[in-house]
Order: structure tokens, then C-alpha cells, then sequence
């Protein structure tokens, strides 16, 4: 096989200095002997830039080292996309690892078919001891081992508009292509159908190759070439933890409806994605019917209050009234003839009380 075409091995990074070694020595290991390594940094403080330094300083291979502020996950994505020179693109995440004769492979069946824009194969899953206490990491394990066996069917070579058809195209796992570390990307799709959405999150990689498929070729390489690992300080983790997820699966189905692959897709799956879209309309309608049922016994309460208010100072006032008229009264009575006798009276009365005893 030919071994001219280059291949941009692209790692974008945020605080990844635990793994990132391991990822790195999976990178110069390859027997792929075209190569060019970018690294983006996210703005990481801690010695994830100093791990890729090192690695810049011993190996021959093109190695560039771009620090920038935090863009963001899906941002850095794209940047490492715009500052890339290969024919082909491999993306390798800082915790994940490729087998040596990763790209050679997926670069041996994507030169076989011009019209070939993606190529994947299967992976593995690396538990960190971590994960293994943490039952989110511990579901996604067990669901997403082997995700080329949701497919209906797989060919080395198809029509990615076939794999669109299957009618399992929707059916958990969604992603059944797996993380952008298992893939390898003709750089010319991404001037065909655009970078990565940053509005999307956990499957914003989904998208992606749903939006290849439409307009070429996928390969699929059926042995274990990449290694994704699993531990709970990972983002798409967090998401999850925090609901995340949920609202990126109707965000991705709500694209869907108005993607340029929704045509494509068997009538199975729009009637699919309608319901989708129905129920969270028909659970907003709740929510709303629900909020606004508060509101009226919000405003009923505030309307309660508001009259117990004016009752309260129209007590005041009465109040207020009562004690200047009684007031005024004895202002009078002090200074009448018979409240100046008797104002004598009460001093009179006081001195007497003030008088030593004898």
C-alpha cells in the first residue's frame, strides 16, 4: 500500500495530564509512517502542557503544541480540524489509546474507495478502577462494548445513505460508530458538511457521522483498534450527571427533523423522531399547565396578602385617629378650669407623698 498520503493525529486537551502519556506513546508507536501530531489546549493549568512539551522535544514527527483560553470541548474540536495538513484526519482523545497499526489500517480501506469519507472499527473499553464504583460508567460499559453489533448489518465497505436506512439507526446505543478516537475522517468532508455543532454535547460525534453518511462512503474495520477509556472526572460523565444528556438526545432528534439525512431515513425512524418530539411537547404542555397553576395560586396568595394588608392599615389609621382624638380631649380637659383644679390637685397630692415622715 501507499504510504503518501498524510494523516493529522489530532488531540485536543483540558486538564489531561493523568493519561496523556499513555495517549501520546499510542501516537509514536504507529507503524503508519506519514504523520503529523497537533495538540490544542484548552486552556489547562495543570501539567498537560508540559507532558506534550516533552514528547514535542523527542520525537522527528511534525509536532505542534497549540495553547489557547478555554473555546470549549466541541470549539477545540474544530480548531484542531482548521490548523490540520493531512489528506486524512485521526482524531485520538488524551485518555484514549490506538493500537500500532491503527491508522495504517484505516488508511489501507479508505484509499481503497475514493467516495470513502469515514472508516471505523471496533474498540474497547478501558474501566478505571474509579469507574468501577460509579454506576454511570458502569452502564455505559455494559451498553456500549460492542457497538457494531447494533448495526442490522456491516460490509467493510458501504453506502454511509445505508446505514441510514437501518432501522436500528435510533435504537440505544444511539452512537453506534463510536468516539471520534475510533474514526478516521477524509479532511475534505468537513468542507462538504461542516465542523462539529458546539450547540450539541454528549452526541454531538453522532451528528457528525449521521451528516457524512449522507454524501459518502464508511468503511468498518472489524477488529479492536482504538481503546476508549472510561472514568467519571470525564465530561461527557459530568453531563450526564447533571441531566445533560437527556436534553442532548431531544436537542440532536429536534436537528434531526430538519437535517439533510432526514430524508434518507426509512419512515420507521421519522414516525420514531416525531413521537420523540410529541411526548417532550405534550411534557412541556405539562409543565407549562403545571407552572401556570402556580402562578394562580401564587397570585391568589399575593392577592390574600395584599388585602390583609389594607385591612391592616386601615386598622392603622383608625387607630391612628382614635389616639389624636383622645388626645386632643385631654388637651382640653388639661386646660379647662375644672383640669387646671384637678392638675393642682395631683401635684398637691404628689408633694404630700414626697414629704419626709415624722
Amino acid at each position: 500500500m501507499s504510504h503518501s498520503s498524510l494523516v493529522s493525529i489530532l488531540i485536543p486537551t483540558y486538564q489531561g495530564e493523568k493519561f496523556l502519556s499513555e495517549t501520546l506513546d499510542s501516537a509514536l508507536s504507529q507503524t503508519y509512517p506519514n504523520l503529523e501530531i497537533i495538540i490544542s489546549d484548552d486552556g489547562s493549568t495543570d501539567k498537560t502542557l508540559d507532558i506534550a512539551k516533552s514528547y514535542q522535544e523527542k520525537t522527528s514527527i511534525p509536532f505542534t503544541l497549540l495553547a489557547h483560553e478555554n473555546m470549549g470541548m466541541v470549539n477545540n474540536w474544530n480548531n484542531c480540524i482548521d490548523k490540520a495538513n493531512g489528506k486524512y484526519l485521526k482524531f485520538l482523545f488524551q485518555d484514549d489509546i490506538i493500537a500500532p497499526d491503527c491508522i495504517e489500517e484505516m488508511v489501507n480501506l479508505a484509499e481503497q474507495d475514493p467516495e470513502m469519507g469515514l472508516v471505523f472499527s471496533r474498540r474497547e473499553i478501558i474501566l478505571s478502577e474509579e469507574a468501577n464504583e460509579v454506576n454511570i460508567c458502569l452502564d455505559i460499559y455494559n451498553s456500549c462494548r460492542n457497538l457494531h453489533s447494533h448495526w442490522s448489518r456491516l460490509n467493510p465497505i458501504q453506502s454511509g445513505q445505508e446505514l441510514l436506512r437501518d432501522p436500528k439507526l435510533l435504537d440505544n446505543p444511539l452512537n453506534k460508530i463510536g468516539e471520534p478516537s475510533t474514526v478516521l475522517i477524509k479532511k475534505e468532508v468537513f468542507d462538504k458538511v461542516g465542523k462539529f455543532d458546539p450547540e450539541l454535547l454528549q452526541i454531538v460525534d453522532l451528528d457528525m457521522w449521521l451528516r457524512i453518511m449522507i454524501f459518502y462512503k464508511v468503511g468498518f474495520i472489524d477488529q479492536i483498534l482504538s481503546s476508549f477509556r472510561l472514568h467519571p472526572h470525564q465530561q461527557s460523565i459530568k453531563n450526564i450527571e447533571i441531566g445533560e444528556g437527556n436534553r442532548d438526545n431531544l436537542r440532536f432528534y429536534k436537528k434531526l427533523l430538519t437535517a439533510s439525512c432526514y430524508n434518507c431515513l426509512p419512515e420507521s425512524l421519522k414516525l420514531k423522531l416525531y413521537k420523540y418530539v410529541e411526548k417532550d411537547r405534550d411534557d412541556l404542555e405539562k409543565q407549562r399547565d403545571r407552572g401556570n397553576a402556580r402562578i394562580k395560586q401564587l397570585e391568589e396568595h399575593e392577592a390574600e396578602l395584599e388585602a390583609e394588608l389594607r385591612k391592616t392599615q386601615s386598622d392603622f389609621f383608625r387607630t391612628q385617629a382614635q389616639l389624636e382624638e383622645a388626645l386632643a380631649t385631654l388637651e382640653i380637659i388639661k386646660n379647662s378650669k375644672l383640669g387646671k383644679i384637678n392638675y393642682a390637685w395631683m401635684k398637691f397630692k404628689q408633694a404630700l407623698q414626697l414629704s419626709p415622715k415624722r
